[in-house]
């Protein structure tokens, strides 16, 4: 194999490796996602527990520090694009997971303002993680398998957050909350040194960038304005990115504050959730795959992620049952993205993956960022955590319905990609 892969495959129609080939970066791109998706969702998953030590409600905290994260996300990610290009993708990542680190160890220090920078920190940090690995995944990944391929990677965001709703949790009567957040902090930076090696054989190649960086947020914004395919995903991805951040965030508190569970037992139902989650991304990447009708696939996944939000929190049930629906909750509301990161990567034109990927996470991080402050504000107003999730499965079918409609070229085989 080539030590540079990335110049070694300029010309179309080299060969792809064999997917066995490419599993070392694929997996490692999965753990920095895992990390940062478990730096990510660590305050939301223990809010009940800091927030009582530091005298706010639950569903503020988690509202605003997480609104705050996205509303950087909606200018990092896009910004992301331009420093893959600018420094390679898995510098990128490592600055990612170092930058992650720090700012879980600001919010451990146990002060409720200092939330607010560490939440700032995170929100430049962690949106560029997804443009660098689809920069790096569409050079190296076989595109019969890509579906595939971005789904595996993409398991390491249930993967963290399996990890973080079942240790946090555990943790918090044995080292505290601040000690929790600590450890997350710690992992993250042993990840980052830990790619370094990798990057002497995986790393794709800097490339001279001409304009500014606020330009280049111009052009991506122009490039998926100007495409009906890809504006129909940014509307399903805003739509989706909504009812997954309703579920992570606020999961957790609806089980203890509405159905009166222990902290660790809603610990469990949101994990019961994620590992829907990394079911779903690897099944509907097959799905993908094997259909080939992309977006009605992705569609049906949002009708499919509205009803069964609707189902989890519409009745009481037993915990067993309670669970299953979680699971299906997961499955679909948490299972969309690698397809769809896949499908935007297959719309992009030549050479500009990480540009159109970040463009159309504007919208999804439009997503993240309104739906919790809203759902904090409809529980607060309805003194319910039901009809916050009810209101994301009504905008999940608003969101499918582009999808549908723009389904009619998906059986169209995937596109070479520009190397």
């Amino acid at each position: 194999m080539p030590t540079d892969l990335t110049s070694a495959s300029k010309s179309p129609s080299t060969p792809k490796p064999p997917l066995r080939a490419i599993m070392l970066p694929v997996a490692a791109l999965a753990g920095v996602q895992a990390l940062v998706s478990g730096g990510l969702f660590a305050v939301p998953t223990i809010a009940p527990a800091i927030a009582a030590d530091i005298g706010v409600e639950p569903s503020a905290l988690v509202g605003v520090y997480m609104a705050v994260i996205f509303a950087l996300g909606i200018v990092s990610s896009p910004v992301g694009g331009d420093l893959v290009m600018r420094l390679g993708a898995l510098r990128v990542s490592q600055l990612c997971l170092t930058g992650c680190g720090i700012a879980l160890a600001l919010a451990s220090s146990g002060t409720a303002w200092i939330f607010v920078p560490a939440a700032l920190l995170l929100g430049c940090v962690f949106a560029p993680e997804t443009p660098a690995s689809s920069h790096l995944l569409m050079r190296i990944s076989p595109p019969e398998r890509r579906g595939l391929v971005f789904s595996l990677k993409q398991t390491g965001n249930q993967i963290g957050g399996i990890a973080g709703a079942l240790a946090l949790p555990a943790l918090v009567p044995l080292v505290g909350w601040q000690g929790g957040l600590l450890l997350v902090a710690c992992l993250c930076g042993v990840a980052a040194l830990l790619l370094a090696p990798l990057r002497r054989t995986w790393e794709t190649p800097a490339e001279p960038q001409t304009g500014t960086i606020f330009g280049r947020y111009g052009k991506a914004l122009k490039l998926v304005r100007d495409d009906a395919r890809l504006r129909a995903m940014a509307l399903a991805g805003g739509a989706y990115s909504a009812m997954q951040i309703s579920l992570n965030a606020f999961l957790v508190s609806f089980c203890v504050i509405e159905l009166e569970m222990p902290l660790t037992l809603a610990g469990a139902a949101l994990a019961v959730a994620q590992t829907g989650g990394l079911v779903g991304r690897v099944f509907w990447g097959v799905v993908g795959d094997r259909i080939g009708h992309t977006r009605l696939v992705l569609g049906l996944l949002g009708i499919a992620m509205a009803a069964a939000a609707v189902a989890t929190v519409g009745t009481s049930w037993t915990f067993p049952t309670f669970a299953t629906f979680c699971f299906l909750f997961g499955l679909t509301a948490s299972g969309w993205n690698g397809l769809f990161l896949a499908e935007v990567a297959k719309l992009a034109p030549r050479g500009r993956v990480s540009e159109a990927t970040g463009g159309v996470l504007i919208a999804s991080f439009a997503g993240l960022v309104v739906a919790p402050p809203l759902f904090g504000l409809i529980v607060a107003w309805s003194g319910s955590y039901v009809p916050g999730f009810l209101i994301m499965a009504a905008v999940c079918l608003a969101g499918a319905v582009p999808l549908i409609a723009s389904r009619i070229d998906t059986a169209t085989p995937n596109t070479p990609i520009d190397l």
